[in-house]
């Protein structure tokens, strides 16, 4: 009897012992899975941590399609044909630099500064008047002058945009007149009648604005020809 128990006692142990293994087998099936859940996870943690980061670093600035002359007047309706929206790194932006074209579109504006082709814009790089040029705003008459072709002289290197002030010889007087202050150049042509949209060349035509009170100075010192004009 007592041997019978013993023996039974054994067999329930060994049965037991047998048992074991299956449960540490069950606990590998469970942490596996958990464990590429958690590595899973990590990852999107990091992914989602790295666009948050980029994001952060980019920032959106209005640059320039094409290069712009000193004075060149954009209307709101104009903006989009000249500049464009890109990202760049946050850090080089500042509070001065336009990072919306809305900004531009807010009113009319002259350009102050020459500007190239990609070139950030910043607020200091326009203004909405010019003294000078809003003469223009109420109308002009567009004609053309010429002067001589000197290489060396300041009538070579003017270009659109130019404000220019123009002198004749008074064949009356024999004297240097002014005839024309403040005048705008709208477009320079060098002796072959070829427009002139870079510092290369010699200009040595000009397509002008005049106001209606100017027209016949401009004509009276054409008349009397040999030209001189000086840039502001």
């Amino acid at each position: 009897m007592f041997e019978k128990k013993v023996k039974e006692t054994k067999e329930v142990t060994k049965k037991k012992a047998k048992k074991a293994p299956e449960k540490k087998g069950i606990l590998g099936i469970v942490l596996v899975p958990l464990l590429l859940t958690v590595v899973f996870v990590g990852a999107i943690y990091l992914l989602m941590g790295k666009l948050s980061e980029n994001e952060i670093l980019l920032s959106d600035v209005v640059v320039a399609k094409d290069s712009l002359r000193v004075n060149a007047y954009i209307t709101p309706e104009e903006v989009e044909q000249y500049f464009e929206v890109k990202q760049m790194d946050a850090s080089l932006v500042t509070d001065a630099t336009v990072t919306s074209l809305s900004d531009l579109k807010k009113r009319a504006f002259y350009v102050k500064v020459p500007v190239p082709a990609g070139k950030i814009m910043y607020v200091q790089d326009t203004v909405s008047t010019n003294a000078t040029l809003d003469k223009y705003l109420s109308g002009y008459e567009v004609t053309g002058i010429c002067v001589s072709n000197f290489d060396r002289a300041v009538n070579g290197r003017i270009r659109e945009g130019d404000v220019i002030d123009i002198y004749a010889v008074d064949k009356t007087t024999d004297e240097l007149t002014l005839y024309a202050q403040d005048v705008y150049v709208a477009a320079a042509y060098d002796s072959s009648g070829n427009e002139l949209a870079t510092d290369e060349g010699v200009a040595v035509a000009f397509t002008i604005w005049v106001k209606e009170a100017e027209v016949e100075k401009v004509n009276q010192a054409i008349n009397f020809g040999e030209i001189q004009i000086y840039r502001k």
